[in-house]
């Protein structure tokens, strides 16, 4: 084969030297290399190197699905090695690729799906992977529907990123968060951005922060609904492996701009890595695993394509790095709800798991709720599953106002009211001004008040009945 590449005589054919799955022929993990990959490496940093191939008008392609996994070698020859991203197809190449399917009558298409509606909720496919879903419908004589499509692009996407993100076809629009209109807002106008094109107002990330239950995790994957795009849950990229823990991140990265455009959840991002100044013991790796995410999540040709979240009960302890403008462009607080938006969360608890209920209006629990003070929606959930159950023990097809109020008064504070007020602090003082509830000044009074002994608020006393009796001693 060498002897081919470097043939210089006039009349020799050109060769292009295709190699695939390139990762076996010169794997990047050092400690499992054997005499044999070693020899292999050897000879590629060699060719790459050879002027003769160059000379004859000769190539090596090594056609890998991950850069990282290629021996190190290979891929640092100063000029001698260009790496190229094949990218997924984008909207209008999809678009393209369903009317082509379309054109063939093979199978029948839902009324709603245009041809443009299927290239947006295919984000993340390959265009082999459209045909397939096709195929499949044709070979199952059944017709191409939204929720189809949605079952099989969730089966693909868990196939081939399920051992490095949790990605997720959302259910459930911003019509489905209960309360918040002011962040629903919000959400919208960074939909119409998307759609508008005009990607410089799309924030490149978000830090959320807020007690747990006040539904940070939820809204983003409603807000990822309602702009047509992925969501995707991160994991630890952490292994007892020398050089895999860099590898790992990588293909996250590599998946995360295949899978664009995406919402990313970092959840519980104040314990994602340890502290700059915590003794790490990982010969470097924290520290080289923290540059790439600095390198990826500030990249402004990634605006408008992953939208980085970063979720925490505990925002002081984010590192500073992830909090500036350019990584973090809003910052958001998630407090409790109020007695107006308790008994919005009721109405679409009950929608969301489809429960049946005689009950019209909410206000009487809400209020209720309310003078409880530390509940949050995720309580709320709760407390209509329980309903429900109750329902179910009394052989009723409805929950009825006496299954809620059992519900209600089972309900006990498991969280510890000290450290609720200190993480509410916490929210509202790192957040954005704008993107705070409109009594935000009233609600961080009260909170310092019960933290620090002070007098509670008439205001306040009036929307949360329950709140001087939830005085906390420090």
């Amino acid at each position: 084969m060498e002897k081919i590449l470097i043939d210089t005589k006039d009349n020799h054919l050109r060769v292009a030297l295709i190699v695939n799955f390139a990762q076996n022929v010169a794997p990047n993990n050092i400690t499992a290399h054997n005499v044999g990959d070693r020899i292999s490496v050897e000879i590629l940093e060699r060719w790459a190197k050879d002027e003769r191939i160059r000379k004859a008008g000769n190539v090596v392609v090594l056609v890998t699905p991950l850069l990282a996994s290629l021996a190190e070698g290979v891929k640092s020859q100063n000029g001698e090695a260009c790496a190229i991203r094949i990218p997924r197809p984008n909207e209008e190449e999809r678009i393209e690729r369903w009317e082509y399917n379309r054109s063939l009558n093979g199978v029948q298409f839902d009324k709603d799906l245009g041809s443009e509606l299927l290239g947006r909720i295919t984000n993340g496919l390959s265009l082999k992977q459209i045909d397939g879903i096709y195929l499949l419908a044709k070979e199952q004589r059944v017709a191409i529907t939204l929720g189809l499509i949605k079952e099989k692009k969730q089966e693909i996407l868990e196939t081939e990123f399920g051992d490095r993100l949790k990605v997720k076809c959302p259910k459930w629009g911003l019509d489905y968060f209960g309360g918040k209109e002011y962040l629903k807002r919000w959400g919208k106008e960074i939909n119409d951005n998307i759609v508008r094109g005009t990607w410089r107002r799309v924030p490149m990330g978000v830090i959320a922060s807020g007690p747990p239950g006040t539904g940070k995790t939820f809204f983003f994957e409603c807000l990822a609904f309602e702009c047509g795009f992925n969501f995707v849950e991160i994991t630890n990229p952490r292994s007892m492996w020398v050089g895999q823990s860099e590898e790992i991140q990588e293909k996250i990265f590599a998946a995360l701009d295949d899978l664009s455009p995406v919402i990313v959840v970092e959840d519980e991002a104040d314990q994602s890595e340890t502290s700059r100044d915590a003794p790490s013991g990982d010969s470097g790796v924290s520290n080289r695993l923290r540059q790439m995410k600095f390198k990826f999540t500030s990249d402004p040709a990634r605006r408008g394509k992953v939208v980085w979240v970063r979720i925490s009960n505990r925002p002081d302890l984010i590192d500073s790095a992830y909090k500036r403008e350019g990584r973090s462009d809003d910052t958001i607080p998630f407090l409790m709800p109020n007695a107006d938006e308790y008994a919005d969360i009721f109405k679409v608890m009950f929608a969301r798991y489809e429960i049946q209920t005689d009950i019209k209006d909410f206000a009487l629990f809400a209020k209720t709720v309310a003078a409880k003070y530390y509940c949050t929606g995720a309580s709320v959930e709760w407390m209509v599953l329980e309903a429900d159950k109750y329902a179910g023990r009394d052989g009723a097809d409805k929950v009825k106002d006496k299954h809620l109020e059992m519900a209600l008064s089972d309900w006990e504070m498991k969280n510890n009211p000290q450290e609720v007020d200190r993480q509410i602090m916490l929210a509202i003082e790192g957040s954005s001004k704008r993107l705070r509830p409109d009594n935000w000044e009233e609600v961080l009074r009260d909170v310092k008040s019960r933290l620090y002994g002070e007098q509670v608020s008439e205001q306040s006393l009036a929307i949360f009945p329950g709140l001087e009796k939830r005085k906390v001693s420090v």
